[in-house]
């Protein structure tokens, strides 16, 4: 059997565990993604199996095996320490909250195993003579480009709603259309989404703004009515949506960019962004990166306008704004922002900068175009690169600490890291005696 798109040792050792199957009398096909992803010529990740087989004759033939799903029929096959799913041929019965089914039948012919599942595409079988078995005619709509529930989409939707954003992901991730009866049956069933764990769709939103057609996904969204009936909504009122059109600008990997960009698109602020995006069950770590990069963005946005509105209202040509100083301020506040904020933050900022509104790009020219030269002129990023710690200030100038020290050692730093002080222990204590006297500490 010929696979094209899968690792020729995964490919190998899945057609050894159907020999395996068959050899014994069974019968034993690959099923799913990898079959669709084969005939769509898309990179093959996982190779499932579907047999007719019981959990327990599985087991008995294989050396190891691990019971991941036994509830529902499922065993993981170890070949050669890869993984593989095995899984008997079943029925499902009645649906708990639209999710979940109340239990599982075994049964012993493929095309009822095919029946119970989501999309037409996914519901293709491949035997060990590499021949295809496709009763809802799966192949047919994948060459057409079409997502299609198995059967009647009302039953498959209202057996599990999660399916609703499955077939927009797959038609965002595959550049497919919804084929008219399953939409239909979408919209009517459009309210079972609130059964939905969020965590779900949050895993299902991340593929599919993963995807290369991420903004075809966010406009199927928005049109399903899905969104206002999930447990957790999404703020819409402000969003732009000429701003999320340029998602698929960005790179896909690190996500971090893409959900960044929807941030902004959707006009939240950081104090929003960590509610969202923490009631949206996302890591803490990428919460936390959105809310600095959009956090960066603003300072630097109300930092270079806030300087531009007096000169701009003085002088004849905008252009002369771009001055040494004007240069030398948006350096100033660049570096601020790596160190308040880190290198890879400022590095992700700089690499959302050529999607930005128009008038940021507008006012954040200059940090835009010189950015990454000023990332490679920096020598210190903390305060644990100076050669001073708070201790040898407070001996240097026999001052009770207070506030004022923090506020110090950070002035110092950013005056270091922007070649306005020598990153010397002698110069910066004469610093320090000069800045206490500014501020009538002494």
């Amino acid at each position: 059997m010929q696979w094209n798109w899968v690792d020729p040792q995964t490919a190998e050792r899945g057609q050894s565990l159907l020999r395996r199957l068959t050899d014994q009398g069974y019968e034993g096909y690959f099923v799913g993604g990898c079959v669709r992803d084969e005939l769509l010529g898309r990179p093959v990740n996982d190779m499932d199996i579907a047999t007719n087989a019981t959990p327990e004759q599985v087991i008995a033939l294989f050396e190891r095996t691990i019971p991941t799903g036994l509830e529902h029929g499922t065993i993981t096959v170890l070949i050669d320490n890869e993984p593989f799913e095995v899984t008997t041929y079943r029925t499902e019965t009645e649906y708990v909250d639209h999710r979940r089914p109340e239990q599982v039948q075994f049964v012993r012919e493929l095309s009822e195993d095919l029946r119970r599942r989501d999309f037409t595409m996914n519901a293709i079988a491949r035997g060990i003579d590499g021949e295809y078995t496709d009763p809802f005619h799966g192949i047919d709509d994948l060459n057409k480009g079409i997502i299609r529930c198995v059967g009647i989409a009302d039953e498959r939707f209202e057996e599990d709603a999660l399916r609703m954003v499955r077939g927009i992901r797959f038609a965002s991730v595959f550049h497919f259309e919804i084929e008219q009866q399953t939409w239909q049956a979408l919209l009517h069933h459009q309210a079972l989404i609130y059964h939905i764990a969020t965590e779900r769709i949050r895993v299902e939103m991340e593929k599919m703004i993963a995807g290369p057609y991420p903004y075809q996904g966010i406009e199927l969204l928005l049109s399903s009515g899905l969104i206002p009936h999930m447990k957790v909504s999404v703020p819409c009122e402000a969003l732009d949506q000429d701003l999320l059109r340029s998602l698929e600008q960005l790179p896909a990997s690190p996500s971090i960019l893409r959900w960044a960009l929807i941030a902004l698109g959707l006009g939240m602020d950081e104090q929003q962004i960590k509610i969202v995006f923490k009631s949206w069950t996302f890591p803490n770590i990428i919460t936390d990166q959105v809310s600095k990069i959009i956090r960066m963005n603003e300072r630097l946005y109300n930092g270079i306008v806030q300087r531009e509105a007096v000169p701009l209202a003085t002088i004849e040509h905008k252009e002369s704004i771009d001055t040494d100083a004007n240069r030398h301020h948006s350096y100033v506040l660049f570096v601020s922002c790596v160190l308040d904020y880190g290198k890879e933050i400022a590095q992700y900022w700089h690499a959302l900068f050529p999607v930005l509104p128009h008038a940021y790009q507008q006012h954040l020219a200059i940090i835009g175009n010189q950015a990454d030269r000023w990332l490679e002129q920096l020598t210190v990023y903390s305060l644990a690169d100076l050669p001073v710690k708070g201790q040898d200030v407070l001996q240097h100038l026999e001052i009770a600490a207070g506030k004022w020290l923090g506020e110090l050692l950070h002035e110092i730093l950013l005056l270091v890291a922007t070649g306005q002080l020598d990153n010397n222990k002698e110069v910066i204590l004469h610093y320090a005696d000069q800045a206490s006297g500014r501020k009538g500490l002494r």
